[in-house]
């Protein structure tokens, strides 16, 4: 056979050559200076990494004429005699086809006799963790006391399949997987000097697809340049991996973004058309995702490939949140498991991707782009330049008899229309924030608020407190709208999930908000039944609550905190105070009240007509 593949043509030589393992050739190299030479050498790490080749550049530098050198001269019939395999005493053996206990012992046999033609006879095991349990024990005694001219060197892929008596007689070096800078570089050298004509990007495409593996790259290389002979582009290098374009793969994404199920399908089905597998659509769109997530939140490092700076990958990495990204890796984390065990892989994606575009009212997908939808209109709203409004109090406007409104007023009349509530839709935050005029004047708020917010309550959860309860209900916390998608449990529901879970006991849980606006509303008595049951509809348990503002609990926190570091226990607390905070059950009577005059006054109105005067 006169054709060389271009692997076994462009093994490497000498230590100068070899790609990405600088770790271990330095050693080596150090090792071979100095003549401090080990008698059992074990090379670990990933296929194609360069384990056996290095093995056999260090059998030539020790057994090299002008030895002690750090790097084989290859000129010397010692080198050149163990390069082509015609010296008997460096002997490489395939543990995976002699992995029996024969075979080892036939090597025990033969190492007490002295090389032949070199100074140190050298074993090259590869696949060493092949080897049986008796083929091992009987390497044990050799391994650990071999004679001076000899030099075992192992080598794996799986080193934890490896006995560790032979481990602790072994220097062990790990190879790491090549970058896939170091192997485009290599690849260019390999390009330059058989005239190939590739692209770039395909150049680099082939690295990513190598996988760390130097061997593989210059193997699809080779089986690129067969494949288009003439000129090699990236679309070449995807035909003959059977990979997506990143083409493709961002017309899929598109499509799910845009809820479009029936478009990704349909994608899915012309890369089915042309040869693509379920399985390696499923994968590349994984690591498409992936590669969206690095851009996001690492940016474009030295190594990133040529998608790093195309425009569409850009605007799609604009358009993804983290969120949405993890929800989407997630399902088809999901799929590549099921694919696995399946006799029809095409439908799991097919189901994936319909449930990454469920445009259900209470589908996860709906909910994750509703936020997108927030997110962007909220990002847009800051951008915008803030309207100045000049003071002026409203007796002064009222004052300005003029017949046509000034500018000031215009201005002060949108702004009063636009921050009043309507009518129907009343605030989510209650009272305090609303300002709601109340015919019968304002609502007298009694001081003591020990009746709505009791501090036993508080003592209670504190002193029986359950962290990894605690932990656990933070975990699901936008469970609560979830559960809760409709109406007015919606509602009570959006606002409890803006709340921070700060202890639990189980039955009992205090919550807390930036200000007492929201507290004063779930603690009105109208207001409790209704949280309750939407605890009870996202955790299915029965919990009672209490929220308290974030100044407030920091209070109470430190205070029990002073008195457990005292030593007390059952810790007892001073009594809640906050001017913000009112008691809530006082204000219901008000209400009611304000609400039962109201009654008798429409209902006399209902009875006299316009006879009736109100008198305060």
């Amino acid at each position: 056979m006169s054709y060389r593949a271009l692997y076994r043509t462009y093994r490497p030589k000498d230590f100068h050559e070899v790609a990405g393992q600088k770790h271990i050739t330095i050693t080596l190299q150090n090792a071979l200076k100095t003549g401090k030479i080990q008698h059992a050498y074990l090379f670990s790490g990933p296929r194609g990494t360069g384990k056996t080749s290095i093995a056999k550049i260090f059998a030539k530098a020790v057994n090299c004429v002008h030895a002690p050198i750090d790097n084989p001269c290859n000129v010397c019939e010692a080198c050149q005699g163990i390069q082509d395999g015609s010296i008997s005493d460096v002997i490489e053996i395939d543990a995976a086809s002699n992995n029996g206990v024969d075979e080892i012992r036939e090597i025990r046999d033969k190492v007490k006799y002295l090389p032949g033609y070199v100074k140190y006879k050298v074993y090259i095991i590869d696949e060493v963790h092949m080897l049986s349990t008796g083929a091992f024990n009987a390497l044990l005694k050799t391994l650990e006391e071999p004679p001076s001219h000899v030099i075992f060197i192992l080598c794996t892929t799986e080193p934890q399949k490896i006995p560790l008596t032979i481990h602790s007689r072994c220097q062990r070096f790990d190879f790491k997987a090549i970058t896939p800078r170091d192997i485009v570089g290599k690849l260019r050298e390999i390009v330059a000097q058989e005239e190939i004509l590739i692209d770039e990007d395909a150049l680099e495409q082939i690295a990513i697809y190598a996988e760390g593996g130097l061997r593989d790259a210059i193997g699809l290389l080779d089986q690129a340049h067969a494949y288009a002979p003439e000129h090699i582009g990236v679309e070449d290098v995807n035909q003959i991996c059977g990979a997506v374009s990143y083409e493709r793969q961002m017309d899929i994404i598109e499509a799910i973004l845009e809820m479009n199920s029936t478009k990704a399908i349909t994608a899915m089905n012309e890369l089915i058309v042309e040869g693509k597998e379920i399985q390696k659509i499923t994968a590349n769109l994984m690591e498409f995702l992936r590669d969206v997530l690095m851009m996001k939140n690492v940016g474009a490092t030295e190594e990133a490939h040529s998608l790093f700076y195309n425009e569409r990958f850009l605007s799609l990495v604009k358009a993804l949140s983290n969120q949405r990204v993890f929800y989407y890796m997630d399902i088809l984390n999901k799929t590549q498991n099921d694919i696995k065990w399946a006799n029809n892989p095409k439908l799991y994606l097919e189901l994936a991707f319909i449930k990454m575009t469920d445009v259900e009212l209470n589908s996860e997908a709906r909910w994750l782009q509703t936020i997108d939808q927030l997110e962007q209109r909220v990002s847009e709203l800051e951008k915008r330049e803030p309207v100045v409004v000049e003071k002026q109090t409203i007796l002064e406007v009222v004052e300005e008899k003029k017949e046509t409104p000034s500018l000031d007023e215009e201005v002060l009349e949108s702004v009063q229309a636009t921050t009043e509530p309507e009518e129907d839709q009343p605030s989510l935050f209650g009272p305090e924030e609303t300002k709601e005029e109340v015919p019968t004047g304002e609502i007298e708020i009694c001081e003591d608020i020990t009746n709505t917010y009791k501090i036993e309550f508080v003592e209670e959860v504190l002193n029986n407190g359950d962290r990894e309860d605690k932990i656990y209900l933070m975990d699901r916390w936008r469970q609560l709208t979830r559960s809760n998608p409709n109406g007015l449990y919606n509602q009570f529901a959006i606002i409890l999930e803006t709340a921070t879970l700060v202890a639990s006991s189980k039955d009992k849980i205090i919550v807390t908000f930036s200000s007492a606006g929201p507290c004063n509303r779930l603690m009105r008595p109208s207001s409790r039944p209704i949280i309750q049951d939407v605890l009870q509809r996202a955790f299915g348990r029965e919990m009672d609550f209490i929220a308290l503002p974030d100044t407030v609990f920091a209070d109470i926190a430190e205070e029990f905190a002073t008195l457990w570091r005292q030593g007390k226990r059952r810790i007892k607390l001073s009594p809640i105070v906050c001017d913000d905070l009112h008691d809530m059950s006082a204000e219901e009577v008000q209400e009611e009240k304000v609400e039962t005059e109201k009654k008798v006054v429409s209902d006399a109105v209902n009875l006299f007509g316009d006879i009736v005067t109100l008198k305060k």
